[in-house]
Order: structure tokens, then C-alpha cells, then sequence
């Protein structure tokens, strides 16, 4: 009976042992799956913020590739043209901002201000939209929208109001070189910075006085305006110019009148007339035709439209019209058989995107271009929606559009 309690108990001790050398066994193999789990864990982590800190904030930001999608196919070799201060034009290839620059203007969280010249239709609207969606990207506040519609006087006042904001930059339309020199002087002594469209301050200073100026392919548009000119078969030109002081328009009108002389020998200019307030064109062109009917195309830089009512006036439905500025009324006129002929367009959105990375050159203290230009084209009935897209971007093919297009 003892014999059989040693063994009993001999047998009860074996098995004691071996379930816990078994269970530590399981612990320690449960230790290290764990340690190999945290360390792939971790390994995993690191690598993740090893790719996360290697991103290449070198590159040029995403936002500003996108904007110029597209571009590229109607940017031209004509540079015989020189800016407002004899400055030889940069395409806006050449104006970027890095991710970094992005980061740090974002971080810093400036202002900015818009004196705008004008603020009907849809240049307008693309025009500053674009300038706004920017600016806002790039964390700006917007302390002050002020419109002077081309009126001096308001001009000033509308700067004195923005000044009260205190805003980092001003992105301003210099409508006069002369008088505005005078309007956005107080700016510049109270350092802030400047951004123009398209004119320049008489004697303004590039990196003293402003950050740079953005506009169109002025030179472009009025070859491509005498192009269509030249090829409609038309060959008696009224010629209908800008009489103001407004460097970009100015150079347009001499554009067309010289390329026409060089390219169209056979095409005349028979009347030439100008117009200072845009609501006469209508009776400049109806004084023109009286005196010279023979007249078979007119030409403006803008304000186009009551040139063709003019025309529609006086029984004249073959004469036709060519001009710059893509906007609903023209675009169903010429789609309609009316007598607008031809309408030349600037790529308007990315205006204003430039003008607000210029803004962000201007808060980074880096020089931008002095004269930036972006791609300008002719519009066509097979171009309509690629090139109201090219100008607009953030402003709808309206429906009255679409519906002749079909």
C-alpha cells in the first residue's frame, strides 16, 4: 500500500513539473511574438515617418500646376513688345511658389486688400475670382473689396479706406499711369505691398515701389485681332481705338494697326476714330458708317457689342465686327450670326492667380517678375467650351452658350 502511495505520488510530481516547464515555455514563446510584433510596430511607424518627413517640399505647389493645365499649347514666340516701363515680358512659367513657401505663408497668416477697377460681368468675376481662390489658399485674409468702376476719384477713395485696414498687400488696377501714381503713393510709404494689373504708376519702382504686374499676352491679342481681320475677306478696316492713357489697351490698338500694315497690304484702314468713354462707341461707329460706308469690318479693342447694334442700325448685317472680351452678350452674337466676326480672349482666371502668388512673393520678401503675361487665344465655334474654360475656369458655360453650340 505505501509502495503504491510513493509511486502515486512520484508520477503527481513528474506531471507538476512538466506543465510548468510547458507553461513557461508558452510564456516565453508568447514574450517574444510579442517583442517581434512591437518591434514590427515600430519599424513600420519610423518607415511611415521616414516617407512623411522625405516629401519634397522643393517642389512647385500642386495648386498652381493645376491652374496652368493646359496652357502650355497657346503660349507664342511674339515678345517684340516691351511692359508700361520698357520691362521685357516674363511668360508666369517663371512665377512659383514651393510647397515650403506655401507652408510658411499659410503659417503666417497675412492680409490682403483688392482695389478693383471695375466689377461687372464675367471677366470681372473670373478676373478677381481668381485672385481671391489664391489668396484664401494661401491663408490671406481679405480686409477690404472695393470696385472704383474706372473712375479716378473712387479710386482714391477706395485706397484710403483699404489703407484703414492695415493690410499686408494691395492688389490694385492703376487705370491712369499718372493720377495713380499719386493714389497708390501713400501705400508705398506706409509699406505695403503692391501688386498691379496690367498698367504700372508713372515712375513706380519694380521691387521698391511694387511687387510686379500681371497681366495678359497684350502683343497676342492684337495680332490675332488683325489675323482674323486679314482673313475674313474684308477689306476696309474702321478702326476704333482706346484715346486714353492705358498702356496695355494702347499697345493692343498699335499691335493690330502694325500688323495689319505688314501682313494684309490689301486690307485699308479707310476711317480711324477713337473713344474714350465705352457708352459713345455706338455713335462713334454710326458717325463712321455715315461717312464711310465702304467700311466692311470695324475694329475695337473692346466694347464690341454696340459697335454690331450700330451696324444692325444702319441695314448693315454684313459688316463685321472684331474685338477682344469673352463675355455671354458677344459670344451669343457671334454664335448667332450676328455681326460680331471674332472675339480674341486672355486666359482672365490665371490673371488673378498670378496676381495672388505675387502677393505671396511679396509677403516672403522674395522679387517676383516685373511683367508677367499669361496665354491669350481666338475664339471660335469649335472652341467655345476649351477656350471659355482657358479664360473663365470658376464661371459656368451658361446654357444660352450650350444651346447654340449644338
Amino acid at each position: 500500500m505505501r509502495k503504491s502511495l510513493l509511486l502515486a505520488l512520484i508520477a503527481l510530481m513528474a506531471i507538476t513539473m512538466v506543465a510548468t516547464f510547458s507553461l513557461a515555455g508558452c510564456k516565453k514563446e508568447t514574450a517574444e511574438t510579442t517583442a517581434a510584433a512591437t518591434t514590427a510596430a515600430e519599424t513600420t511607424v519610423a518607415e511611415t515617418a521616414v516617407e512623411t518627413t522625405t516629401e519634397d517640399m522643393t517642389a512647385i505647389d500642386p495648386k498652381i500646376v493645376e491652374f496652368r493645365q493646359g496652357l502650355d499649347k497657346y503660349r507664342t514666340t511674339n515678345s517684340d513688345f516691351k511692359g508700361p516701363g520698357g520691362q521685357t515680358p516674363t511668360w508666369d512659367t517663371e512665377l512659383v511658389l514651393t510647397k515650403a513657401e506655401v507652408a510658411k505663408i499659410q503659417e503666417n497668416k497675412h492680409t490682403a486688400a483688392l482695389a478693383r477697377h471695375g466689377s461687372q460681368g464675367e471677366y470681372t468675376e473670373a478676373l478677381y475670382g481668381g485672385c481671391i481662390d489664391y489668396l484664401k489658399y494661401l491663408g490671406f485674409e481679405i480686409t477690404a473689396d472695393t470696385s472704383a468702376e474706372f473712375d479716378d476719384a473712387k479710386l482714391k477713395s477706395n485706397v484710403e479706406t483699404i489703407m484703414a485696414t492695415k493690410p499686408d498687400v494691395i492688389i490694385g488696377f492703376p487705370q491712369n499711369t499718372v493720377t495713380a501714381a499719386e493714389i497708390f503713393r501713400p501705400a508705398v510709404d506706409a509699406g505695403i505691398k503692391l501688386v498691379f494689373v496690367s498698367n504700372q504708376p508713372d515712375k513706380f519702382v519694380h521691387n521698391t515701389d511694387y511687387v510686379g504686374i500681371s497681366t495678359s499676352q497684350p502683343f497676342d491679342q492684337g495680332v490675332f485681332m488683325a489675323d482674323a481681320i486679314g482673313k475674313s475677306g474684308a477689306k476696309n478696316v474702321g478702326f476704333i481705338f482706346f484715346n486714353a492713357d492705358f498702356y496695355i489697351v494702347n499697345l493692343i490698338d498699335k499691335a493690330v494697326e502694325d500688323t495689319l500694315k505688314a501682313n494684309y497690304p490689301d486690307v485699308k484702314i479707310v476711317s480711324k476714330e477713337g473713344f474714350a468713354d465705352p457708352a459713345k462707341i455706338g455713335e462713334v461707329a454710326a458717325a463712321m458708317l455715315q461717312k464711310n460706308p465702304e467700311i466692311d469690318v470695324f475694329y475695337t479693342p473692346f466694347s464690341g457689342l454696340p459697335i454690331a447694334s450700330a451696324c444692325v442700325d444702319a441695314g448693315r448685317k454684313d459688316i463685321k465686327v472684331v474685338t477682344e472680351g469673352l463675355d455671354v452678350p458677344y459670344m451669343v452674337n457671334m454664335l448667332s450670326g450676328g455681326n460680331i466676326y471674332a472675339i480674341v480672349t486672355d486666359s482672365t482666371y490665371n490673371i488673378g492667380v498670378n496676381m495672388a502668388i505675387m502677393a505671396g512673393y511679396g509677403v516672403l520678401g522674395k522679387e517676383a517678375p516685373d511683367y508677367l503675361i499669361t496665354p491669350s487665344a481666338t475664339v471660335t465655334k469649335d472652341n467655345v467650351e476649351e477656350l471659355w474654360n482657358f479664360a473663365f475656369r470658376i464661371v459656368p458655360l451658361p446654357d444660352e452658350i450650350k444651346s447654340l453650340l449644338k
